[in-house]
C-alpha cells in the first residue's frame, strides 16, 4: 500500500515538474524585406515535435522581471541550454546575419512555438530602440490563444504579430538600426517567450530618426550660436550682443557723417576760408611788409 502511494505521488510530482517546465518561444520572424530570423537563444537543431522537457524546451527563454532587476539575467532572460541571453552579442549576431524589417505600419510577424501547456497566450510585447535600456509597449494585433498562459495545445506553432509604436526610432546594434522586441506570456512558472531583433521599414525609420536628429540639430545650433539660440528661445540679448549692436550703430553714424561732408563742403569752405585765410595770411602780409623795408635800407 505504501509502495503504491509512493508511485502515485512520484507520478504526480513528475507531471507537476513537466508543467513547471512548460514553454513557448519565438522560433521565427518574417521580415517585410523577406529576411527570416529567430528569437534570441534559439537552437536551430532543437526538434519541435515533442512536449517533454528534454530536448524540446532547451532553447525557450524564461524572462522574469525579478531576475532582471537583480542582475541575474539581462532584459531577455535565460535559456536552459545557453544561460543568460547576452543582448549585445545577440544583437551583433542578428545584425551580421541581416535584420528582418517591420512592415510599413510597424507590424512584425512572428511564429510562436508552444511546447506544452504553460506556453500559451496571451502574450504581451514591448520594444526598445536603445538596446534594452528603455522599453515602451508594442501592440499585439494577432494573439496566441490561451488563458493566463495556459491551454491544452502542445508542439504547435501559432502566429504572433506585434506592432511597433508610430515614430519608433531603432538605434541599437553595431549598425545603429536595430530595435529589440520582447514578447512573453503570464505563466506562473515563466514568464516564457523571446526577444527578437528587427529594423524599421525605410520610411518609418526615416520618420522615427528625424525626431532625434531634429532635437540634436537644435541643440547643436544653440551651442554654436548662443545669440541665435537665445533669440529662438525669446531670451534678451546679452550685454556683448548689445554692445556690438551699439558699436555698429556708432560706426554707421560716423559713416553717414563722412558721406554727407563733401556735399556740405562747398558752403563750409566758403565761410571757413576767410577765417583760415586770416590766420594764414597774417604771416604772409608781415613778410610782404618787411621785404620793402629791407630794400629801402
Amino acid at each position: 500500500m505504501f509502495f503504491n502511494t509512493f508511485i502515485v505521488l512520484a507520478a504526480v510530482s513528475s507531471s507537476a515538474l513537466l508543467n513547471v517546465q512548460a514553454h513557448g518561444t519565438i522560433t521565427g520572424v518574417t521580415g517585410a524585406n523577406g529576411v527570416q530570423a529567430a528569437g534570441f537563444g534559439i537552437i536551430a537543431t532543437t526538434p519541435r515535435d515533442g512536449s517533454t522537457r528534454k530536448p524540446f524546451e532547451q532553447d525557450t527563454s524564461v524572462i522574469r522581471d525579478n531576475e532582471i532587476a537583480s542582475g541575474k539575467t539581462g532584459v531577455c532572460g535565460r535559456t536552459a541550454a545557453g544561460g543568460n541571453n547576452d543582448v549585445a552579442a545577440q544583437l551583433a549576431a542578428a545584425s551580421q546575419a541581416g535584420l528582418p524589417t517591420a512592415a510599413a505600419d510597424g507590424s512584425v510577424t512572428m511564429t510562436l512555438h508552444q511546447v506544452n501547456g504553460d506556453g500559451a497566450g496571451p502574450y504581451t510585447c514591448d520594444v526598445s530602440g536603445d538596446g534594452g535600456n528603455t522599453f515602451v509597449a508594442a501592440t499585439v494585433t494577432q494573439q496566441v490563444p490561451g488563458k493566463n498562459g495556459r491551454s491544452k495545445a502542445k508542439a504547435t506553432d501559432f502566429a504572433l504579430t506585434a506592432q511597433l509604436p508610430a515614430g519608433m526610432a531603432c538605434t541599437a546594434g553595431p549598425n545603429g538600426d536595430a530595435c529589440l522586441l520582447r514578447c512573453r506570456n503570464p505563466a506562473n512558472a515563466g514568464p516564457f517567450g523571446s526577444c527578437v531583433a528587427v529594423a524599421q521599414d525605410g520610411a518609418a525609420a526615416a520618420t522615427g530618426n528625424a525626431t532625434a536628429a531634429a532635437a540634436g540639430t537644435a541643440a547643436g545650433a544653440a551651442a554654436a550660436d548662443p545669440a541665435a539660440g537665445a533669440a529662438a528661445a525669446g531670451t534678451p540679448p546679452t550685454d556683448a550682443a548689445a554692445g556690438t549692436a551699439a558699436t555698429g550703430a556708432a560706426a554707421g553714424t560716423a559713416a553717414t557723417g563722412a558721406a554727407e561732408a563733401p556735399a556740405a563742403g562747398t558752403g563750409a569752405t566758403a565761410e571757413t576760408a576767410p577765417a583760415d585765410a586770416t590766420a594764414e595770411t597774417a604771416p604772409a602780409d608781415a613778410t610782404a611788409e618787411a621785404a620793402p623795408r629791407r630794400r629801402d635800407r
